[in-house]
């Protein structure tokens, strides 16, 4: 697989670093981008570093070498292998391969801007709001920028009114809203997994940004206790860094139900704001699929879910109970809803789903979301 002509060029409404890629036959050529409406001259440097990140995992699934001819990070290189053997422990499907580059940098000082994934959800509002509270330490680098990914190429009136939350939210911390679309998931996605796959991706597009960012924060979908082979992983996430960037992992210190109860149930911006659910309209909870029902189950739990905007106002442990569960790790995070209720003296909600992850029920009707 090879990366070359990369570019960065001013488009209609910003700015766009693409580079051309060519790969096996299973993959036609094209040209993958990373583009930031309103991105200013400096943000996006011509760098292969986005296109490492982003293209590793399908050239180990094409079992082919990844020549990136442009300038790439001396630490990511040498990182790149311990991904690779990281890539082939977890997934034996992904098989070790070389990585060169045309030219490798030597250390250097990066910006001071800090910027942190930002969906609406429970992760990244638990990260977002725990930055708040470190502000006033000695040498704290606040989040400067919450950056919002449409990996999917979604456009329309959903999708506007999703990134005017993410403004709302961005304005009432501080932070400024930056939006980037990609077309790396698409192109990807005949060759990877995306639960495998995302954390590379999500780094690709901070590493595309290095001119703006000094430091990105990627908010941990698991915590310690339960780490399941994970595209973002603490494994994982760091070994994205260059000498300009520092990628973290941030938040794997709490469960879901410990996030909600700590900060998200405090804040009336992330009551008003959050968005759990993608299995339809972009940013609309529809109040009935199984991720929706543990997120309520936390919020219940911590005595917020009448105050939460964006999702029903009473759980119904019927529904709970029988609500599908289709993956192994939804299976074991319905687990661990479980243990919350149950270690909160709610056994109504503790048996139900327990139940919803121990077997399928039927599809329970749709919610009505006010």
């Amino acid at each position: 697989m090879i990366v070359e002509d990369v570019r960065c060029e001013p488009v209609t409404d910003g700015r766009r670093l693409s580079a051309a890629v060519r790969a096996g036959t299973r993959l036609p050529s094209a040209r993958l981008h990373f583009t930031v409406p309103g991105g200013e001259d400096g943000w996006l440097p011509e760098r292969g570093d986005a296109f490492l990140a982003a293209l590793l995992m399908p050239a180990m699934s094409l079992g082919e070498e990844l020549v990136v001819d442009a300038p790439v990070s001396a630490r990511l290189l040498r990182s790149a292998r311990t991904v690779a053997a990281v890539y082939a422990a977890w997934w034996e499907q992904l098989r070790e391969v070389r990585v060169t580059a045309g030219e490798v940098d030597e250390a250097r000082r990066g910006p001071e801007r800090v910027g942190l994934f930002f969906t609406l959800g429970v992760d990244s509002f638990y990260s977002l709001l725990g930055d708040g509270e470190h502000r006033a330490e000695p040498g704290h680098r606040p989040v400067t920028d919450l950056l919002f990914v449409n990996f999917d190429q979604h456009a329309g009136p959903d999708q506007d009114e999703l990134l005017g939350r993410v403004r709302q939210v961005a304005a009432g911390t501080g932070c400024r809203a930056l939006a980037v679309e990609t077309d790396v998931r698409a192109f990807t996605a005949p060759l990877v997994r995306w639960e495998d796959f995302h954390g590379a991706a999500l780094a690709a597009t901070a590493l595309a940004l290095q001119g703006l960012l000094g430091r990105c924060l990627i908010a941990a979908s698991f915590d310690y206790r339960r780490l399941p082979p994970y595209g973002s992983h603490p494994v994982l996430d760091h070994l994205w860094s260059t000498e300009a960037l520092e990628v973290v992992h941030d938040g794997a210190d709490a469960t879901r139900a410990q996030k909600v109860a700590r900060r998200l149930a405090r804040s009336d911006l992330a009551l008003r704001n959050l968005a759990v659910c993608w299995r339809g309209r972009p940013g609309r909870n529809c109040g009935a699929c199984e991720k929706c029902l543990r997120t309520m189950v936390a919020l219940e739990l911590a005595g917020v879910l009448p105050r939460c905007a964006t999702l029903p106002a009473v759980l119904d442990p019927d529904r709970l109970r029988s609500v599908p569960v289709s993956t192994a790790d939804a299976r074991d995070a319905m687990r661990e809803a479980a243990a919350d209720a149950a270690a909160r003296g709610r056994p109504d909600l503790a048996q139900a789903a327990a139940q919803a992850a121990d077997g399928p029920g039927p599809v329970p009707p749709a919610a009505v979301a006010r």
